[in-house]
C-alpha cells in the first residue's frame, strides 16, 4: 500500500502544477471539506457528544503550572513547523508559482487560519464521537486507527458510512501533503538543473525521485 501511495502521488506531481497538483486539489479540498462538514455534524448528534466539545474548548490551566507553559509552547509549536510546513521548502517552492500581483501578506494570513479553522474541524468530527463512546481521547495514533473504528462499529448501520467517509478524508488529507513533499524536492531539483543549463525532462526527473523514495 505504501508503494501505490507513492505511485499516486508520482503520477499527480508528473502533471506539474496546473494539470496535475491543482486540478488534484481543486476537487479534493472542496470534497474534504464536505465530507468533513458531515461527520462533525453526525459527531456532535451524539449522545454524549458534549463531554467532547467540552475537552476540546475548556482550557486546562494546570498545564501552564511550573514550567508547564514550557513544554505547552513547544508542543504548540511542533504543531505549528508540521501543519504549516515550515522550514521543508513545500512554502517557498508553492510561493514561487505565484503571479507577482499575488498579495503575499494577505496569503500569509490566510493560509494559517485555513489551517486552524480545519484543524478545529478535524478536532470535532473526533473528539465528541470519542466521548460519545467512552474511550481514551489521548490514544495518539492509535486514536484514528482503533478509538474511531470502535465509534464507528457503534454507530450501528450508518457505522460503515461515515467510517468510509472519515478515512477518505484522512487519505485525501495524506495524499495532499505528500504531493507538496515530492513537488517541494522537485523543484528544488529543476532549479538546480536550469542553473546549469541543462533541459528538465519533468516526467523523467519526478519519476527517478519517486523510485528512490520507493526504496528508501
Amino acid at each position: 500500500y505504501c508503494l501505490v501511495f507513492v505511485l499516486l502521488t508520482v503520477l499527480i506531481v508528473r502533471a506539474g502544477v496546473s494539470g496535475g497538483i491543482e486540478k488534484f486539489t481543486s476537487i479534493a479540498m472542496p470534497a474534504l471539506f464536505v465530507m468533513l462538514v458531515v461527520v462533525i455534524v453526525r459527531a456532535c448528534t451524539l449522545p454524549g457528544a458534549a463531554e467532547g466539545i467540552a475537552f476540546m474548548f475548556k482550557p486546562d490551566w494546570t498545564a501552564f503550572q511550573g514550567t508547564g507553559w514550557v513544554k505547552v509552547l513547544s508542543v504548540a509549536g511542533g504543531q505549528m513547523f508540521f501543519s504549516l510546513s515550515l522550514g521543508m521548502s513545500i512554502m517557498v517552492a508553492y510561493g514561487s508559482y505565484l503571479p507577482k500581483t499575488d498579495n503575499l501578506e494577505r496569503s500569509a494570513l490566510i493560509i494559517p487560519f485555513a489551517d486552524t479553522v480545519v484543524a478545529l474541524m478535524a478536532g470535532l468530527a473526533t473528539m465528541p464521537a470519542v466521548f460519545a463512546a467512552g474511550l481514551e481521547p489521548g490514544a495518539g495514533p492509535g486514536l484514528l486507527f482503533v478509538t474511531l473504528q470502535t465509534v464507528f462499529q457503534g454507530m450501528g448501520a450508518v457505522g460503515p458510512f461515515f467510517g468510509f467517509v472519515f478515512y477518505t478524508l484522512v487519505f485525501i488529507a495524506a495524499i495532499t501533503s505528500s504531493i507538496s513533499l515530492l513537488e517541494g524536492i522537485t523543484a528544488v531539483a529543476v532549479d538546480k538543473m536550469e542553473e546549469k543549463g541543462k533541459t528538465v525532462n519533468r516526467n523523467k526527473l519526478v519519476m527517478i525521485l519517486g523510485v528512490t523514495i520507493a526504496v528508501t
